[in-house]
């Protein structure tokens, strides 16, 4: 009788706090779809209908990508998947003007911010302008930016990389970032260059914007510009613990997924996302300096011989697998897969000068470049240096230095 008692004194316990659990207050999209009439005449590819979102859902830009430029988008409904018990304003599936790469705004509003946002339609204001307020007062209220990207042409006879425009990131301004202007001088609403910088935020959040792994050198440029240094640099006791001992400096064509940067690190780096190939590139030029790091160490921080050597390459692969689903190449498989079809490296190192040492690259392909796949937007490129090219396993050797400039990229000229 008395274990009768207490089970049924548990479940009642359970069930209470079932009933007083507190509402959720996430507010991420987790997944967004187009919401479009005949996608086939609106995307290059089908699975381009689903955009893509990094798992720790960091941006609040939202692009659905190479989009035909003779796409209908004057009647697209956008649906979302969302947080656990939030909603969205507008609704999931609202019909909007998409047109002329036009961004719309959406508010991804936490469960326990509902009640309050029920309010707001008998205020004086705007349900916009009062949901961005109380956004902006720190309310569970989370402000998108969601867009059709047309694909335009970037590839004139040659593209220059001379990462002049550089900022500190937005949210708190804690580490450097990059972009390149569009060919017209606008700015980008994605940033093309990724670093791993925000993953060593979460190791050394002290540290200085001008202590992470990659940084901007004002005026030190082969042409007095600017230029990137990137180190591998000690994580510190925090790196130690999770057994990530250094970071290697980096500077890629792509994005940084934060959430896999503990769990699973190669898996954090999505190379070449956002970098659509135009036209057919047959060499890569730039400078570079490099000084490697006295002590080599492995993956647990102890001491091992040999020499740091550093990365600096450019790869083409598919974006697209045998099943047609969407494809972007991670640290474990940018040098292995399959779907890579052409590689331009720097194989030979000059190491320990203060002059800049230029350099020219051949692409070395592997399969034809297929015309039909090139027209549909089937292939992405990335631009990758690390200041060790191990550093992705934690291997390197602390204090190594690669500083790069005035990358170009060379394609064959239009017929």
């Amino acid at each position: 009788m008395k274990k009768i008692l207490l089970l049924q004194t548990l479940l009642l316990t359970l069930s209470s706090c079932i009933k007083d659990e507190l509402p959720n207050m996430e507010c991420d999209i987790m997944a967004a779809y187009a919401g479009v009439e005949a996608p086939d005449e609106v995307f290059f590819q089908l699975s381009d209908t689903l955009a893509p979102i990094n798992a720790d859902y960091a941006s609040e830009m939202i692009q659905f990508q190479r989009v035909t430029p003779w796409a209908d988008l004057s009647k697209a409904a956008p649906r979302f998947v969302l947080s656990p018990g939030a909603i969205i304003y507008p609704e999931s599936g609202t019909v909007r003007d998409f047109s002329n790469d036009t961004t719309h705004v959406y508010f991804c509003i936490a469960e326990d911010c509902i009640p309050m946002f029920r309010e707001m339609k008998t205020n004086g204001l705007s349900v916009e302008q009062q949901l961005l307020k109380a956004s902006q007062e720190g309310k569970h209220i989370r402000t998108y930016f969601v867009q059709f990207k047309h694909s335009r042409t970037e590839a004139a006879d040659v593209v220059e990389y001379n990462f002049e425009n550089y900022f500190l990131e937005k949210k708190k301004q804690k580490y450097y970032e990059w972009s390149d202007l569009y060919p017209d001088g606008t700015e980008r609403e994605v940033p093309n260059w990724a670093t791993a910088n925000a993953g060593f935020a979460t190791a050394r959040g002290s540290a200085l914007p001008e202590e992470y792994p990659t940084v901007p050198l004002q005026g030190q440029g082969v042409d007095g510009g600017n230029c990137v240094k990137l180190e591998t640099s000690s994580t510190g006791a925090f790196g130690e613990l999770f057994g990530m001992p250094l970071a290697a400096g980096n500077l890629y064509l792509g994005t940084f997924n934060l959430s896999m940067a503990l769990t699973n690190t190669l898996k954090a780096t999505r190379f070449g996302e956002n970098s659509t190939l135009d036209r057919k590139p047959i060499k890569m030029t730039g400078f570079y300096r490099y000084f490697p790091g006295t002590q080599m160490t492995d993956s647990n921080g102890a001491p091992v011989s040999g020499i740091d050597c550093p990365a600096l390459y450019c790869v083409v692969y598919k974006n697209h697998d045998a099943q047609g689903n969407s494809v972007v190449l991670y640290g474990d498989d940018i040098s292995t897969s399959a779907l890579v079809v052409a590689r331009a490296e720097v194989k030979e190192w000059k190491v320990n000068t203060d002059d800049w040492v230029p350099f020219s690259l051949d692409f070395d392909w592997r399969e034809p470049l297929d015309e039909a796949l090139l027209k549909a937007k089937g292939y992405n490129f990335a631009i990758v240096c690390s200041s060790s090219k191990d550093g992705a396993e934690f291997i390197g050797a602390i204090g190594s230095k690669l500083y790069v400039d005035n990358f170009k990229l060379y394609y064959e000229p239009e017929q």
